[in-house]
């Protein structure tokens, strides 16, 4: 009598001990495709999009450390600077001989568009500013001597969500979030 060899036919084919073939997968396999499967997940939903809440919180957060930027680049520059805003975006700019010009020369104090979702409300030493006279837009003065225009600014969206940055007179910064602790 002949005897035949059997192969499996594809490598998701096992022998069982009884001697017969059995499909499917092992644990390893259906554990390596569920960690893939995740991490498709995970950036398919990072790159959807940020709902407006966080949005909101990036600007502050982004607007609180460049003016923190830009105001140790003044001492050490020894330069004076500006930060300009527009209903629609902001702009730093530096005094040049005779007057403001646009800081063009440095990435991190490049010109920025507010998001969509923000709302902005500045107040200038007390007093509610305006973005509709567009030769003297609202400007927050940076000096070399450490010193800055206070300001109170409110970053806020539709969904309630609102954080407050303010500025004072010696160059100290506070961040807080609406009905929460305040951080430097």
């Amino acid at each position: 009598m002949r005897q035949f060899m059997t192969t499996p036919l594809s490598p998701i084919l096992s022998k069982c001990p009884g001697g017969k073939t059995q499909a499917g997968f092992t644990l390893l396999e259906l554990l390596a495709v569920i960690v893939i499967i995740g991490i498709i997940i995970s950036f398919a939903s990072l790159s959807i999009g940020q709902n407006s809440s966080r949005i909101v919180q990036d600007e502050a957060e982004r607007l609180h450390g460049l003016i923190q930027l830009a105001g140790e680049e003044a001492v050490l520059q020894g330069r004076e600077l500006a930060l300009e805003f527009d209903h629609d975006r902001y702009r730093f700019l530096a005094l040049g001989k005779k007057e403001w010009q646009l800081v063009e020369e440095d990435e991190l104090l490049r010109e920025r568009p507010l998001p969509e979702v923000v709302e902005l409300e500045l107040f200038l030493e007390g007093t509610e500013t305006s973005f509709e006279d567009k030769e003297n837009l609202p400007r927050i003065f940076i000096l070399s001597s450490g010193e800055l225009t206070p300001f109170q600014m409110t970053l806020k969206t539709d969904e309630d969500e609102e954080y407050s940055l303010q500025g004072l007179i010696n160059g100290k910064l506070i961040l807080t979030r609406a009905a929460e602790d305040e951080y430097d």
